[in-house]
């Protein structure tokens, strides 16, 4: 492909992003949307909600709009197939296969590699199927049994610890058995209608013995490895949907190969690595924690360089956002920056986007107001109770920082933008 040619494909929406949902809306339009050929890292403390955000504004999201528009153009190229059935006009015929393969170009194909070294993907699977109670139908809670509590409540949250029975009742006996908090039959109901139209799409199926027998969207990876034992897979991976380009020269009689290009079956394919998180891979043979996530973000830049995949890594923050030091002067406009993160190095320098997050309702900072924002009442009530905040702190394609509120609800993985009370 040339100068002229990228363009004119561009033009014709070649790189079109895809977006992140209507609760991330700002941040996708500050960044242009998800595009293919970018490494994006998300930052923050231990249980801030990175994971969170990645699941949906690079998981979630993203994979619901290409399944829906899809089948949009599977309708609409069913429609046409039974037009060219009926037709017999040839001129008509050339103009119903002329929109069909308009329509083929149209399909978007995507595929999420979730490398995850957190959770293993039934708990995953049931992390999204509490999403998706709460997007399909608004169930966010339900009530307890007469005489019932949990956590001292009349009524528990919708999340993938409530699915999976991990939540007991209150005892203040400690020698009584402890009862489990059952679904009730019309939320379980529910959750097969949302395991068949959600999470199959998504995860694809999986038989008893844990071994694919229907394809999804998202690869779950589960086994623990080095980066060079990510970069094999992956070089794996790439073979089966393209071909790798080499220049052959020879010197002294032996023939070397080099690596120049690679050509994908689909070039408009979307690629979409998720790393959870790049502390827990395993460290590479001699190296330190710093040395291995440089080595993973070597190997990234090598894919996305030459095969155009996209990369999301995720990684804690340092301790240091809560040094004293760091907020005597301006606690109002408090937040991590990219050198908050740890194990940097290549990584600051090799990610086209950082972000991090916040929670500035933590009681450790004490903070009374945020960038303007008044964070409690009088009586110290918290006005905003799932506010987290999202930084965009460099960025080799727009201004940097930019500042975005939103509400997070983890149990059900939702977002939505922070309205501010004047």
């Amino acid at each position: 492909m040339n100068f002229i040619e990228a363009y004119t494909q561009g033009q014709k929406g070649a790189n079109k992003g895809l977006p992140m949902g209507l609760g991330l809306s700002a941040v996708s339009q500050a960044i242009n949307d998800i595009q293919r050929a970018k490494i994006y890292t998300i930052a923050a403390a231990p249980k801030g909600g990175k994971s969170t955000f990645a699941d949906v504004g690079f998981v979630i999201e993203p994979a619901v709009y290409v399944l829906e528009h899809n089948i949009k153009i599977q309708s609409a190229l069913a429609l046409v197939t039974k037009e060219l059935e009926t037709t017999l006009d040839s001129s008509a015929r050339a103009a119903l296969n002329s929109k069909y393969e308009a329509l083929i170009k149209e399909l978007i194909d995507l595929e999420i590699i979730y490398n995850s070294y957190e959770i293993d993907r039934i708990s995953k699977e049931f992390d999204f199927a509490a999403h998706f109670i709460d997007r399909d139908y608004g169930i966010t809670e339900i009530l307890l049994p007469e005489g019932k509590t949990y956590r001292n409540g009349k009524a528990v949250k919708i999340s993938a610890e409530f699915l999976k029975g991990e939540l007991t009742y209150d005892n203040s006996d400690p020698k009584a058995e402890k009862e489990i908090i059952r679904v009730p039959q019309n939320i379980f109901e529910i959750l097969v209608k949302v395991y068949e139209n959600r999470i199959v799409p998504l995860f694809g199926e999986y038989n008893e013995k844990g071994e694919r027998i229907k394809k999804g969207l998202i690869i779950f990876l589960e086994n623990k490895e080095n980066p060079t034992g990510v970069r094999n897979w992956l070089m794996e991976y790439a073979k089966t949907n393209g071909e790798f380009l080499y220049k052959t020269s020879i010197k002294d009689g032996i023939t070397f190969n080099r690596l120049i290009g690679y050509k994908p079956f689909n070039p408009d394919k979307f690629v979409i690595i998720i790393t959870d998180h790049l502390r827990k891979l395993l460290p590479e043979r001699g190296f330190k924690m710093k040395e291995t996530v440089d080595k993973f973000s070597e190997y990234a830049v090598e894919f996305r360089n030459i095969c155009k995949f996209t990369f999301v890594h995720i990684i804690h923050l340092n301790r240091s956002i809560s040094d004293i030091s760091r907020r005597q002067f301006d606690d109002d406009k408090l937040f991590p920056q990219s050198d908050d993160i740890k194990e940097t190095g290549n990584l600051s320098e090799d990610s086209n986007y950082i972000f991090t997050m916040f929670n500035p309702n933590d009681d450790k900072f004490n903070l009374k107001k945020h960038f303007g924002t008044i964070l409690r009442t009088p009586q110290g009530a918290l006005i905003y109770p799932n506010l987290r905040t999202i930084h965009l702190v460099e960025s080799r394609h727009c201004f940097c920082p930019q500042h975005f509120r939103v509400n997070m609800i983890g149990e059900t993985k939702k977002f939505t933008e922070v309205i501010i009370k004047k």
